[in-house]
């Protein structure tokens, strides 16, 4: 079919019975931003929630340094961001499960939640991976730290992983496991 032919059939849908059954859309393809205004209006509630606990989180991970032995680079900010996911992710399920909140609020924090769980899941990944490179006073906390909150994680969340997730968490336990039993594995080199 010809283009010419193919825009005829085109126009010719359209036709008073479309633009009235699909009203809202017509509204929406004239004037794009007033919908996004409306958009934004009704998910600047859950903003503004999350903007609150972003900043209690903050807070928090800041509170935990000494506690780990030090702030230990990028591990260290992983394994502070994996340990407060916990009541992160409690709050997100909690606001989620407000029924006078609006539906497009707690659509936009159902998806939030998804993107911290996957973050989360490439953060315990990368954090086992590189624990053992800290130095050996950091090591022994932040390694203790990051084994016990997995165990809580999955305990938690595993049923709600998706198989990417799960393989994430497996990937930065086979790193882990491999680095430790490479330090504790004899030497090959000639002994004196």
């Amino acid at each position: 079919m010809e283009f010419t032919a193919h825009l005829r059939q085109v126009a010719k849908r359209f036709d008073y019975t479309l633009v009235e059954n699909n009203k809202f859309i017509i509204k929406l393809l004239r004037d794009p931003k007033t919908e996004r205004e409306q958009y934004l209006a009704l998910t600047k509630h859950f903003i503004d929630f999350r903007d609150n606990i972003d900043q209690k989180r903050a807070a928090f991970n800041t509170s935990i340094i000494d506690k780990l032995g030090g702030s230990a680079g990028d591990v260290g900010r992983m394994t502070r961001d994996i340990i407060s996911s916990f009541s992160y992710t409690k709050g997100l399920t909690h606001y989620i499960n407000q029924d006078n909140y609006p539906a497009e609020a707690r659509k936009v924090a159902k998806e939030h939640l998804a993107d911290t769980l996957d973050k989360t899941c490439q953060q315990f990944k990368f954090a086992l991976r590189d624990v053992n490179s800290l130095p050996t006073t950091q090591r022994k906390t932040y390694s203790e730290a990051l084994k016990a909150t997995l165990e809580t994680f999955t305990e938690q969340y595993g049923k709600d992983l998706s198989e990417s997730q799960h393989k994430a968490l497996q990937s930065g336990l086979e790193s882990y496991q491999y680095q430790v039993n490479k330090a504790h594995s004899p030497s090959r080199g000639f002994s004196p």
